[in-house]
């Protein structure tokens, strides 16, 4: 793994949340991903701090995904990485992910908490697993598939290189503080539009990512 000073820059406080993806997902994988969080980690799942499970049921996150009609309560999960908070609110079928503010991982330990973390998912799904910043999934920050045997980490000029070599559209990007437009491209970031807050919530294909 690189030294901890050139990786650190990813988790510096920026306002915005770090996002956990794996894309082109299946609801095998949802149900994988949830049976390895009831039984590998502390959590909690629902919608108030007064009903609260320590088991996230499956068959409740079905109905969620399957629901059209907006009626239906939403309920989230709240997995602790020994400290470090992980949220999932089950947004989409095809698309696992969580968050987690970075201000959170001061420390190499706590950056192996959450490394750690992906490896799980990654395994059980034998699939990749990616860290990005918040709302752009097709710029992973940190990636990593056991299967394949890769675990990438960006430093900050591996992302300031990687992203002026890419053909990304810079209006694909739908959080307006992004730490990498905003720092390396902040004319593209004075032009920057958010997308409609009543736009459909849509997963990208792992396809589209900046490799």
């Amino acid at each position: 793994m690189k030294d901890w000073k050139d990786i650190e820059w990813i988790f510096e406080k920026d306002g915005a949340l770090r996002d956990i993806y794996v894309q082109n997902a299946t609801i095998s994988d949802w149900k994988k991903v949830v049976n390895l969080l009831n039984s590998d980690y502390k959590l909690t799942f629902g919608a108030c701090e007064d009903n609260l499970t320590n088991k996230i049921d499956f068959e409740y996150v079905e109905k969620m995904f399957a629901d059209e009609t907006g009626e239906l309560e939403r309920k989230s999960a709240t997995i602790d990485l020994n400290g470090i908070i992980v949220k999932s609110y089950f947004f989409l079928e095809d698309q696992i992910e969580f968050d987690l503010w970075p201000e959170d991982i001061k420390t190499e330990n706590e950056l192996n908490f959450v490394l750690n973390f992906l490896s799980s998912l990654s395994s059980k799904l034998k699939k990749e697993v990616t860290l990005c910043g918040e709302n752009q999934p097709e710029f992973p920050l940190i990636k990593i598939d056991t299967k394949n045997e890769i675990e990438k980490i960006l430093t900050e000029k591996d992302a300031e290189n990687l992203w002026k070599k890419s053909d990304q559209n810079v209006n694909r990007f739908t959080k307006l503080k992004s730490k990498i437009i905003m720092k390396f491209f902040p004319k593209l970031f004075e032009k920057k539009v958010l997308e409609s807050a009543n736009g459909e919530y849509k997963s990208t294909p792992k396809e589209k990512n900046v490799r």
